[in-house]
């Protein structure tokens, strides 16, 4: 098991049951207590926990959000899932935003061979451009957050307002049938307001996990998208017109 993959499942374990134990984990996964207690340095400096005399508890916060890393283990095939159903949904000659998120890069190894614009400020994309995309990418620019792995700041939201989009691709950590859509983060909530200004269909790609939880910063109401796409594992007794399962 590799270092993300370890931290993402001692992440899982904190959110379960509140608190870990150094010794506990080390026994667990055959590793250090150093190991661990790096695992847990990682954890700590993201906001999500706080580190105790032998082991950690969780940070309960509504405005920290987990590291790229982190999130892409959480759902995985949930996420594909929801990423194929999305893709149905483009056609060639299509302009699109996608979004940062892990849920976006899914969706952006299944549609980059397809004649279409993609507009992002999702800087990880990049790494999965290759000699088959077909795609016109148009960058955003902005500052850099190294958590999101995107660009968030006012010149990121300028750039947008000089762009009307077919079709913006949301992702959200925090969705609510009442509240709607939310995220941690007031500048990424921000720069996501701006795409869904300038976007004629306006879809909100979310996997089950994410439903009934609120964060800090408000994106949207529900009525606002166009569709929500969530997958198959979707308490049944969450229902709304705008929700889409995928299977």
């Amino acid at each position: 098991m590799n270092t993300t993959q370890r931290r993402y499942e001692i992440y899982e374990k904190l959110k379960k049951e509140k608190t870990v134990q150094v010794n506990e984990l080390a026994e667990m996964y055959s590793v250090s207590l150093m190991t661990i207690r790096r695992d847990l340095d990682s954890l700590e400096n993201q906001g999500l926990a706080t580190k105790s005399y032998g082991g950690a508890t969780l940070n309960e916060s509504f405005s920290t959000e987990p590291s790229f890393e982190i999130k892409e283990g959480i759902s995985q095939s949930d996420k594909k899932d929801i990423a194929i159903y999305a893709s149905t949904l483009i056609q060639d000659g299509d302009s699109i935003y996608l979004d940062c998120g892990t849920t976006c890069l899914e969706l952006f190894k299944r549609i980059h061979h397809k004649k279409i614009t993609i507009f992002t400020n999702f800087w990880k994309i990049l790494q999965y451009v290759d000699r088959n995309t077909k795609a016109k990418i148009i960058m955003a620019p902005g500052t850099y957050n190294p958590v999101t792995q995107a660009a968030l700041s006012e010149s990121t939201i300028q750039f947008f307002k000089n762009y009307y989009i077919d079709k913006a691709f949301i992702s959200v950590l925090g969705i609510d049938l009442d509240f709607g859509a939310s995220i941690p983060s007031m500048s990424d909530a921000i720069v996501k307001k701006s795409i869904l200004d300038c976007s004629n269909k306006k879809i909100c790609m979310v996997d089950h996990t994410k439903f009934n939880k609120k964060y800090m910063s408000k994106i949207a109401n529900i009525d606002n998208f166009d569709i929500i796409i969530t997958d198959s594992k979707l308490d049944n007794d969450i229902q709304h017109e705008k929700i889409r399962r995928a299977h």
